[in-house]
């Protein structure tokens, strides 16, 4: 038996398929997730960098004491004949990816244009890990957790009761494995609950099980079932998910190891750009398709909505985690430095040309305590001068960009790719000396002076028109 609360165990209530999961997540753990050292070729000599706190463990056990009564309360729900012949099963997408306006139905939409729901009987569950109240829409609906969804709608009384004893007798055991190895704690969920439903439903015919990059660590247990007929699909909402090029490639600074895509129980992945795909097929042999913008919704009609937007900018909220931003572009000097060179170069055009172009400005993600509080402050300075404003985190960015003249990226955000499939002028900035001086695979995209965005502008906003 391994040391507690340090190294993965072995043990022969675990299957291969939890196993696989708990390596995973242990690594994720370890010092070689976020750097590129080679990790040891046995996975049991990989140990966690900080042992798990028994306050951590301790509520992971309240946690699945919770979710057992769940299980209980849903044994009498009656199991109402099913009208669907497939399920498809998606994980990881959060409440702002999968409900809009307070509905499913763009989310319904985009599944069914890019041909994941092609049967007016197939079942969508979407699991969102908070919200309580399910959204319904047409045959896609979210739920809190997708095996207990399995169970409370699928099962029959006697497969219920049958299961619900297996968890508690689960349960027990996994208590008694803790206190040789506290790292057990990281897979109660699934070794309780999540494989007993599983291994039950093999009635039930799946056909796509789909995750995302928010994923890309370790994928839900039912991805680890080799004889599962369902494709497997991660579909990627961003297109930064490519490692930048540095003039110092050998300074230590945060960067997903490759080893995470060697493992990864995908049959398919879905990317933005051929640039993506180009960097996966080097570190995996399963198929990649070049899917253009995955944003789980589509353009959509807004006969209310009139604005048009001059000058629209895409930034990355910099970390407050040193180890993130270490020796990176994702600092709070580069991004105000960022901000500052794109309203200076207006402010230039205005002023050469006589001209009133407003700068907007729209954040990657919702401010919190972990991004850089000495940025906010520089954004809310900004705004209160009148020099910026915000767009609202909610607007649909195709309806947002078709109706700019101009956008502009911090390295890489989506946005840009989006107004490139658009025909709307887009590129990506940054004037950082840890850069390369040229990006030859972002098609001239990639600019690195304020001059050059100056000209860029220039061109793109007034000599074109």
């Amino acid at each position: 038996m391994q040391k507690r609360n340090n190294k993965i165990v072995t043990s022969m209530i675990l299957s291969e398929q939890i196993q696989s999961v708990l390596t995973k997540k242990l690594f994720a753990k370890s010092k070689y997730f976020s750097s590129a050292k080679k990790p040891p070729e046995k996975s049991t000599n990989v140990s966690c960098i900080n042992q798990l706190s028994l306050t951590k463990i301790l509520w992971n056990y309240l946690y699945c004491t919770l979710i057992l009564i769940a299980y209980f309360i849903n044994i009498f729900k009656v199991t109402l004949k099913s009208n669907h012949q497939t399920l498809v099963l998606i994980y990881s997408l959060t409440k702002d990816q999968a409900i809009r306006n307070r509905s499913v139905k763009s989310l319904n939409a985009f599944l069914k244009s890019r041909g994941v729901i092609n049967n007016s009987k197939t079942l969508v569950l979407v699991e969102i890990r908070k919200i309580l109240w399910n959204k319904n829409y047409e045959m896609t609906r979210t739920t809190i957790d997708i095996p207990l969804r399995i169970y409370a709608d699928n099962f029959t009384m006697i497969k219920k009761i049958n299961c619900w004893i297996s968890m508690c007798n689960r349960f027990y055991k996994i208590m008694q494995l803790q206190r040789s190895n506290g790292s057990v704690s990281l897979i109660l969920k699934e070794y309780i609950f999540d494989e007993i439903v599983y291994t039950t439903l093999s009635s039930i015919n799946i056909k796509k099980l789909i995750t995302t990059q928010s994923n890309i660590a370790y994928q839900p247990l039912i991805f680890e079932y080799k004889k599962m007929r369902a494709k497997r699909l991660m579909i990627w909402y961003s297109s930064n998910s490519v490692p930048i090029k540095y003039k110092k490639a050998n300074l230590e600074r945060f960067t997903l190891n490759p080893a995470v895509y060697k493992d990864m129980r995908i049959d398919e992945h879905w990317v933005w750009t051929k640039k993506h795909k180009q960097f996966l097929t080097k570190h995996t042999d399963v198929k990649v398709l070049v899917k253009q913008s995955l944003m789980f919704y589509d353009f959509e009609e807004d006969r209310f909505s009139k604005k048009f937007y001059d000058v629209i900018i895409f930034d990355l909220t910099p970390h407050n985690d040193e180890k993130v931003s270490n020796n990176s572009i994702y600092t709070s000097s580069e991004m105000i430095r960022f901000i500052n060179d794109s309203l200076a170069c207006v402010v230039m055009l205005n002023k050469k040309y006589g001209v009133n172009y407003k700068v907007h400005l729209k954040h990657k993600r919702k401010t919190t305590k972990d991004h850089s509080s000495h940025y906010s402050k520089f954004i809310s300075e900004k705004i209160s001068n009148k020099d910026i404003s915000i767009v609202s985190p909610n607007q649909n960015l195709y309806n947002l960009i078709s109706n700019s003249r101009l956008v502009i990226g911090f390295p890489f955000t989506s946005p840009v790719i989006i107004g490139q499939e658009l025909d709307k002028p887009s590129v990506f900035y940054c004037s950082s000396k840890l850069l390369k001086p040229q990006y030859k695979d972002q098609n001239n995209l990639f600019l690195n002076t304020k001059d050059s965005l100056f000209s860029y502008m220039e061109k793109m906003l007034v000599k074109t028109k």
